[in-house]
Formats: structure tokens, C-alpha cells, sequence
């Protein structure tokens, strides 16, 4: 085996935890040699961790990028996704991008158009791909055993942040998130209606309000969407779901009915037009959640071989940009009261 890919993680919060940081201790490709964050005072368990392991831990983000990483994942705060992606991706540093990759789709083109320019990589982590369920039911879909899909409905609803981060305040500050659940989780579920069903996002009509979380941003919506095949599909997301977790998807189709994560018990089940073949269930596990500590998803072993030339990028920032596009779309909608087209213009 070669010398194994340098890496980093900017930004040690929850999700650098919970997935990022030890997929890359645990790639057998990998040296993880350097965590970033701002204030190093809120990360002393990622330090106790990790730093008898060799790994030196920044406060200061241009040292962090001169610390010799070749690829980095970018855990920050919303608002700093674009700012540190470029930074990184102008040096030639490979970037696996967290969600929404950034708040305005001129920055998400920035980050695309400097990766191009640079020849590093650039991913963004739209984990809800790597659930066993969603690819089961792309799978499904993409057999055409079901034909045409007709109708889709959605929904991705929990608590909301406070039960994820000891930080959560960001959250609730339009200026630090860009939105409320519309992106934190919305954006997941804009990519998963493009991978699961191949369709694109024609135009769009939304709805927002806040019923219950202090701050600036929305903590429920909704919105229709008209897709390419002239599909209906309807993506509903919430901060306040309580006493459960709500993350599913159900596609209406010409040869039958998909359900994702509705049926306890039961992750994936097709109902069959034809009565001979009737319901079909597939036990393929859960969904990851977010009360898990760890996520094994693959997200970042996958990632590396991308940028060690051993794949192409499963995920590319086109597919992040379309999402947030979605995403933005949805936001003007809201502000106008009306249809929104896409693409929308930058």
C-alpha cells in the first residue's frame, strides 16, 4: 500500500463527531492529522480522544490548512461552508462538504467553479443516500417494476437541533444556519426525491412558520414541487415532532405503492398493483438516526478513494447545488406567495 491520504476535519461539532472523524481514524487509507475549530474550548472530548493519537488540533483555520492535510471535511456552521471550502480548495485540498454545501447558490457555484479551476475534489455529504432503506428503494424504482411514478410524499421531522448539539443556539440564527428545518432538513430530502426516482424539479410552491422555537427561521414547512415527469411530490419538514422521529417517503406509482420508514417493522414495502404478487417487504435495517453516537455509513471511505483516484465522486457539487437550489426555490416561493421555476438564477 501507498503513503496513506492526509486528512482533516474542519469543525469538531456533532456531526464531525458522529460520523466524520472516526470514519477517517478508522480508514485503513488514512492518517488523520489535524482538527480545526474555532473555539477549542467546545470540542475538549474530540481533543481528549484524538490528540494522544497524533493528531494536532487548530484554532487558528490558515494553520490548519498549511498543517500538510490533502483532503479535509468541512463540519462548520452553515454560513462558513463556502468560506472554508474555498479557502481549502484554492490550495489544492480536497473537500468533502457537509450540508447545505452553502446559503446562496452564487457560493455554491464559487465552491464548484474553484474546484474545477484547481483540480481538487469536491463532495458533498448527502448522507441519506447511504441508508440501507434508500438504496433498496432506488433499487425498486430504478427496476421499473413499478412504472411511472405518479405522486411522492416525504417528510423528515424530529424534535428539533436542541436534542443534537450542546451548541444548538446557531440553529435558531438566520445568519449563522440560512434557514430553519427548510434546509437542515429539507436539503436531505431534496437530493433523496433525485436519487431515488432519476426525476428533476420543474417548479415549486412553499409555506413556512414558526409555532414553537425561539430565533429567526422557520421550524415546520412544506411544499409541492412539480417534477419533470409531471409528478407531484410533496416535501414536508418540522423542528417539532415530539416523541418520535418521522423520516420517510412514499412513491405512488402506475404498478404500485413504495413505502420508506412507514411501517414499523418493516423499512422498506411494496404494494403491488398485481394482486398475484401483493405486498413485498425487504428487511434491509434502519435508517441512521440521530440518537446514535456513530454513523457507519461509508460517506468518508468513499470520499477517499475519490480523491485517490480509485472512483468518481458519488456525490458531486452539481448534486448538492441542485438540492440547495430546490431548497432556495422553496425560500422565494415562501417571499413571493408564487410559483417559483426552475433553475433558479444565481
Amino acid at each position: 500500500m501507498g503513503e496513506k491520504l492526509k486528512v482533516g476535519v474542519a469543525g469538531a461539532g456533532q456531526i464531525a463527531k458522529v460520523l466524520h472523524i472516526h470514519e477517517y481514524a478508522e480508514s485503513p487509507d488514512c492518517e488523520l492529522i489535524a482538527i480545526y475549530n474555532a473555539n477549542l474550548d467546545y470540542c475538549q472530548d474530540v481533543i481528549a480522544e484524538y490528540e494522544p493519537q497524533g493528531v494536532k488540533f487548530y484554532d487558528d483555520l490558515d494553520a490548519f490548512l498549511a498543517s500538510g492535510v490533502q483532503a479535509i471535511s468541512v463540519c462548520e456552521r452553515n454560513y462558513l461552508h463556502a468560506e472554508v471550502s474555498i479557502k481549502a480548495l484554492e490550495k489544492g485540498i480536497s473537500v468533502l462538504c457537509e450540508k447545505p454545501m452553502a446559503l446562496t447558490l452564487a457560493d455554491a457555484q464559487a465552491m464548484i467553479d474553484t474546484a474545477a479551476r484547481t483540480g481538487a475534489k469536491l463532495m458533498i455529504d448527502q448522507s441519506q443516500r447511504y441508508s440501507r432503506p434508500h438504496l433498496k428503494a432506488k433499487e425498486v424504482l430504478a427496476s421499473g417494476v413499478l412504472g411511472k411514478i405518479y405522486a411522492i410524499q416525504t417528510t423528515f421531522a424530529h424534535p428539533g437541533p436542541e436534542g443534537w448539539s450542546k451548541t444548538s443556539e446557531w440553529f435558531f440564527n438566520k445568519s449563522i444556519s440560512g434557514f430553519g428545518p427548510l434546509a437542515d432538513l429539507g436539503v436531505h430530502k431534496c437530493d433523496l426525491v433525485r436519487f431515488l426516482t432519476g426525476l428533476e424539479a420543474v417548479r415549486v410552491n412553499a409555506v413556512k412558520t414558526t409555532l414553537e422555537k425561539p430565533g429567526t427561521v422557520e421550524d415546520n414547512s412544506q411544499a409541492i414541487i412539480e417534477m419533470s415527469n409531471g409528478a407531484l411530490c410533496m416535501v414536508a419538514t418540522s423542528w417539532t415532532c415530539h416523541g418520535t422521529e418521522d423520516n420517510s417517503f412514499t412513491a405512488f406509482c402506475e404498478n404500485g405503492v413504495l413505502r420508506l420508514n412507514v411501517e414499523p417493522g418493516d423499512p422498506v414495502v411494496v404494494y403491488h398493483k398485481d394482486k398475484a404478487k401483493g405486498r413485498e417487504s425487504f428487511d434491509v435495517g434502519g435508517i441512521q438516526a440521530n440518537t446514535e453516537d456513530k454513523w457507519y455509513l461509508g460517506v468518508i471511505q468513499d470520499f477517499v478513494d475519490a480523491v485517490l483516484g480509485r472512483k468518481p465522486l458519488p456525490i458531486t457539487g452539481d448534486d448538492g447545488y441542485k438540492a440547495l437550489e430546490m431548497v432556495v426555490a422553496m425560500e422565494q416561493s415562501i417571499e413571493t406567495g408564487a410559483w417559483v421555476t426552475l433553475p433558479v438564477k444565481a
